[in-house]
């Protein structure tokens, strides 16, 4: 629970700072991500959070809740008029979390925790904003090493400023780190322009939690061994 409310004070240092912090990078990179990968029309400004959130198309489909299909104009609606049976909450994985941001109804475990952006976002936090774009493709399939590899040469080329994961001697990648980064994303694709932890009916310590749990509470023995399986997906995405 300390560790909890320590990333939600850092959470809110982030979003209250002007200048160089997580926050204030991801807001401009995920408007640069979504415009890349959905191009709505209009683009989403880097600078500016009003037309984000449900009311902007391509966001509301990243923030969805998985279950539910975004291109439903019921889903939609209920979404925007908060009606009882769409009510948004930390308790529904939203769809940016998931591989292709698509979930499969019947299994909503299968992709998740593998979203391209979900990587970005890590990256762009823990080694560098430049490293983020090293991420190339989803899933399994995408050839990692050799893209950290990429990733590490031009950093090397670059003289890039030491990275929070060698400050903090990160050597894996972690539950709460993963968390952090979902947090930032779910932010930056809000319309809410500075940090609360309850976001309408959306609470981010709970989610935060949330997350945490997943990894950390797999009930039984083969979850675990899936969540053991995406731990190494992970570290070998993010330091290769």
């Amino acid at each position: 629970m300390e560790e909890s409310e320590g990333m939600i004070r850092k959470l809110k240092r982030g979003a209250d700072s002007a200048h160089g912090d997580d926050t204030g990078t991801l807001k401009e990179l995920v408007a640069l991500w979504v415009n890349i990968e959905r191009r709505p029309t209009p683009l989403i400004r880097a600078d500016d959070k009003h037309h984000r959130g449900f009311v902007n198309d391509a966001c509301g489909k990243l923030l969805c809740p998985a279950e539910w299909c975004w291109d439903n104009p019921l889903v939609k609606a209920g979404i925007h008029d908060r009606t009882t049976a769409f009510i948004v909450s930390e308790n529904s994985w939203p769809s940016f979390m998931y591989e292709s941001y698509e979930a499969d109804p019947k299994n909503l475990e299968c992709g998740l925790m593998k979203s391209k952006s979900l990587v970005m976002a890590f990256k762009a936090i823990f080694t560098s904003p430049s490293s983020a774009n090293e991420v190339d493709g989803e899933g399994d399939s995408a050839d990692i090493i050799e893209n950290n590899r990429c990733a590490r040469r031009r950093s090397d080329q670059g003289k890039v400023k030491t990275c929070v994961a060698s400050i903090i001697g990160m050597r894996r990648v972690t539950p709460h780190a993963i968390a952090y980064a979902a947090c930032q994303i779910r932010f930056a694709l809000s319309n809410i322009t500075s940090w609360r932890i309850v976001d309408g009916d959306f609470d981010y310590q709970i989610f935060w939690n949330n997350i945490v749990d997943f990894f950390e509470d797999a009930p039984g023995p083969a979850a675990q061994a899936r969540v053991n399986e995406l731990f190494e997906w992970w570290t070998r995405k993010v330091f290769g």
